[in-house]
């Protein structure tokens, strides 16, 4: 693996899918931490898993896969202003895949920033392309309002797909999450179902949007399989919402 951008090139007949992305172009990247341990955390096995098998069926889909970076090369600096305008903000959905806890995720190397990616770094996201976030970590929007740090980060982003508790390291929930949006469920349908499929009692998905008076993105599908609203920016009000996994 390498920090070159990895391209998968669409055919042109994409463009008749329902919906479109701004720019033309459908697009996915993801980064994801199994060697977690030179940051303090424990290793993990299915991080990996989760994020390349959601990048693999969306790529088979027709979206072209822009980056694809683990353990070393996952950085937390591409989630930062100025290097995301080269990294997450060039994509229309991302996914990030390690530990994370109130207000932050985790990484697993400090060379390029550092650990930890926290909402009082100032993350700015949606300002170039990206819609919807994926961070498949614990705890990153917590109820009881713990999830309002991450309002400023809203810039044209729509929608944070999280937990708000503990969750757990499932290889396979990126391939239910990936196969209900390609089926047309919308983000939030998608994102409660995988965490269904995997996750058990006491388990708490969350999914926080912004919004205005002329779009809210409560209802988004993925570009290609559904309605997407515009850019809720500037928003004027946030939501977050939960699931309780039996």
């Amino acid at each position: 693996m390498s920090r070159t951008v990895s391209v998968t090139l669409v055919l042109l007949a994409a463009l008749a899918m329902a919906g479109w992305a701004q720019d033309g172009i459908l697009e996915v990247g993801i980064e994801w931490i199994n060697v977690c341990s030179p940051c303090g955390n424990a290793n993990l096995g299915c991080r990996d898993d989760v994020a390349v098998n959601f990048y693999n069926a969306l790529v088979a889909d027709g979206y072209v896969g822009r980056f694809n970076f683990g353990n070393e090369w996952a950085w937390e600096r591409d989630f930062k202003e100025p290097w995301d305008s080269t990294w997450i903000d060039t994509v229309d959905i991302a996914m990030h895949a390690d530990h994370g806890n109130s207000c932050r995720f985790a990484f697993g190397e400090t060379s390029h920033e550092d650990c930890r990616l926290r909402a009082t770094d100032g993350p700015r996201w949606g300002n170039l392309d990206l819609e919807w976030l994926i961070l498949d970590d614990c705890s990153v929007l917590k109820p009881n309002f713990e999830w309002t740090c991450w309002e400023d980060a809203f810039r044209g982003l729509h929608l944070i797909c999280s937990f708000g508790a503990t969750a757990h390291d499932s290889c396979s929930r990126g391939t239910h999450f990936a196969d209900k949006l390609i089926d047309g469920w919308t983000v939030v349908q998608a994102w409660f179902y995988a965490a269904e499929q995997t996750e058990g009692a006491g388990t708490i998905a969350s999914v926080m949007g912004a919004g205005n008076s002329s779009d809210d993105p409560y209802n988004d599908h993925i570009w290609g399989h559904g309605s997407v609203c515009s850019d809720p920016y500037p928003a004027t009000y946030y939501w977050c919402t939960f699931h309780h996994c039996n």
